[in-house]
């Protein structure tokens, strides 16, 4: 028992500590709540004091009335719920997750950006100084760095939506977070899945499979969460961006700048057919197009009966090198990954009539047009392909007629990657 007033009002003041550890409310709300609890023990030991007690007994009696320090504040918690703090907290959580998510983002690119910068720059200047050359990421790895942004601001956006939502909505974080994680989790995985689309290779699918881990490892966080950046580093970060692209620029690229070649031979043609007849060698061949993903190729035949007794003619998509590190077929390559039969069609237009062009001297009377178009984007793992018109003359011999390479990305979401992948595309 306490023996003077000092000892009292220590006493109560350990007993006010303990109910705000348990209070799940905002700094100002718990300070009123403190405030009423601090006036009701003066007033209840004021009570006491006046039937005989001294004012520490009075005090440690007044606070014992109370209850055990959990219990009133679980009281206190409970009797402050109602609807209009959920919605209240609802909303508060959205704009939480709008601002974590942007501020996030804009953090994540900044530093995202910076690495990649600073990676690329390294790579240019190694290969300049060892005389090797490098044309820069990819297109499926260039789009790496923004996915890692975005799985910042996924933890951003979780990280600051949990101990929001606890507050405004009165109740613990640690048991909010058993509401925010998995429902958040779910939706994350949903996107990532199902509607992130973009260019990918492997590294790019397992950087969106892992975009739920970042929300688990943000909305598991229950401590307030409060946004910043120090201007000094975000000054030098600017700084470093300056640098790192002027260096970039002088040193190589990031990306590759040609995604088409032409060749009339390349090496391993041969495993595709023989020789192009002289016709065909001579022919305004290699025309070809890119849209959504379709890659298509022409060639003008000046006359057509040159093919009368042909059969299979089609066009054929064979795993190949970039030519900017020595061209070609892949050498494991032995058959086309995609094949699609031919269209003829009037001479300088294309199947659908919807594209029309001139030959340089015009067209003879039995000219006409070859067209061949694959869908390459739904092919993983491959970089690069070299798309080949052939066809089969009368002896049973195959030709080719045209060759053009061209490099290729995978563009779709994860769903689509995997079901390419098990389609054996």
């Amino acid at each position: 028992m306490a023996k003077d007033g000092s000892d009292g009002e220590r006493f109560g003041e350990r007993f006010l500590e303990s109910v705000e550890q348990h209070l799940p409310f905002e700094e100002f709300e718990r300070a009123d709540i403190l405030d009423e609890l601090r006036s009701h023990l003066a007033d209840s030991a004021a009570t006491m004091e006046a039937k005989g007690l001294d004012r520490a007994q009075a005090e440690q009696a007044a606070v014992e009335r109370l209850g055990p320090a959990e219990r009133l504040a679980d009281e206190l918690t409970r009797a402050r719920r109602d609807r209009s703090r959920l919605l209240a907290a609802a909303g508060a959580g959205a704009w939480g997750l709008v601002r974590g998510g942007v501020w996030g983002g804009l953090v994540g690119w900044a530093v995202v950006t910076v690495a990649a910068l600073l990676i690329t720059t390294a790579i240019a200047v190694a290969a300049r100084q060892t005389g090797g050359t490098w044309n820069g990421l990819d297109t499926g790895s260039s789009a790496i760095p923004n996915i890692v942004a975005l799985g910042v601001a996924v933890f951003v956006a979780a990280r600051l939506l949990t101990p929001t939502f606890a507050v405004r909505a009165g109740y613990a974080a640690p048991l909010v977070r058993w509401l925010t994680m998995p429902i958040g989790a779910a939706l994350v995985v949903t996107y990532a899945l199902a509607i992130w689309t973009g260019p990918l290779n492997w590294p790019g699918v397992v950087a969106l499979v892992s975009l739920p881990l970042w929300w688990v490892a943000g909305a598991w966080q229950t401590r307030p969460f409060r946004l910043g950046f120090p201007r000094r580093i975000a000054l030098g970060l600017a700084v470093a961006v300056g640098i790192l692209l002027g260096a970039n620029a002088l040193f190589g690229p990031m990306l590759p700048g040609s995604t088409r070649a032409f060749s009339p031979w390349s090496a391993g043609s041969d495993r595709i057919g023989a020789p192009m007849p002289d016709w065909a060698a001579k022919a305004d061949s290699g025309g070809g197009s890119t849209f959504g993903g379709y890659e298509e190729l022409t060639i003008d035949v000046s006359d057509r009966t040159r093919l009368t007794g042909w059969t299979d003619l089609r066009i054929e998509a064979w795993r190949g090198t970039d030519p900017a590190r020595g061209g070609g077929l892949d050498p494991t390559e032995t058959v086309p990954f995609l094949t699609a039969p031919l269209q003829w069609s009037a001479a300088g237009t294309s199947p659908d009539g919807n594209s029309v062009w001139y030959g340089g001297k015009g067209w003879p009377a039995n000219a006409a047009t070859l067209t061949g178009g694959l869908r390459l984007d739904r092919s993983p793992g491959v970089g690069w392909a070299w798309l080949a018109l052939t066809g089969v003359d009368p002896s049973g011999q195959r030709h080719l007629l045209s060759l053009s390479g061209t490099s290729v990305f995978f563009q779709g979401t994860v769903l689509d990657w995997f079901g390419a992948v098990f389609s054996g595309r």
